[in-house]
């Protein structure tokens, strides 16, 4: 899959979801942008950014931004959880910062 690389400025090939995974234990960090806007259950709040970045090989932090506008929640992740929760195959476009 192609994926824009904000730092080198300069579009990469990565292996899928395994690849970009990889890239997060790397410590580089990997911004989905969503299709469309998302709703957690409850319906407290909302989000089409998702920035996901590494804390050890098997912990992963989601943030989020709307509209440009970076949200104060995050989410922690362990590895098994990226199965269901990361999602690049929904993103229209995937950048690496």
């Amino acid at each position: 899959m192609k994926v824009y690389d904000a730092v080198k400025k300069v579009e990469v090939e990565v292996d899928g979801t395994k690849g970009l995974i990889d890239i997060m234990r790397d410590g580089r960090q990997v911004d989905l942008y969503l299709k469309e806007k998302k709703t957690d259950a409850d319906g407290y709040m909302s989000w089409d950014v998702e920035h996901w970045s590494s804390i050890d090989v098997k912990r992963f932090i989601r943030c989020y931004s709307l509209e440009g506008r970076v949200l104060g929640e995050s989410t922690g992740h362990n590895i098994y959880d990226l199965e269901n929760e990361f999602k690049p195959e929904e993103a229209q476009k995937i950048e690496l910062s």
